[in-house]
């Protein structure tokens, strides 16, 4: 005869339940922390990618600028017009309207 211990189809549902929850926390910690696409690795690229948009948004204002330091220093009327115009500055009694062309 066989002499060979049957599983009970429960006890075998339980073994593959257990392999299966095994396995996928394997890969959970291995995609999480071991891989080259871990969270370290994607936290810091988007650091990166936010600091150079930054750097791309200051940049974009330096270009938009017709006027260099030197200039607004020595010219208080120009350096008027640049905080009117560039940075949307107003005396307290003035009401200032904004028009944006819109392409």
């Amino acid at each position: 005869m066989n002499d060979e211990p049957k599983l009970k189809p429960r006890s075998r549902f339980r073994f593959f339940t257990i392999l299966y929850i095994v396995t996928f926390l394997l890969f959970v910690v291995y995609f999480f922390f071991i891989s080259d696409h871990n969270l370290k690795t994607h936290r810091d690229l988007s650091q990166k990618i936010s600091n150079l948009e930054d750097k791309i948004t200051n940049t974009k204002n330096q270009v938009g600028n017709v006027y260099t330091y030197e200039q607004l220093i020595a010219d208080s009327v120009l350096l008027e017009k640049y905080g009117r115009e560039q940075l949307n500055m107003h005396k307290p009694n003035e009401d200032v309207f904004v028009i944006l062309y819109e392409k």
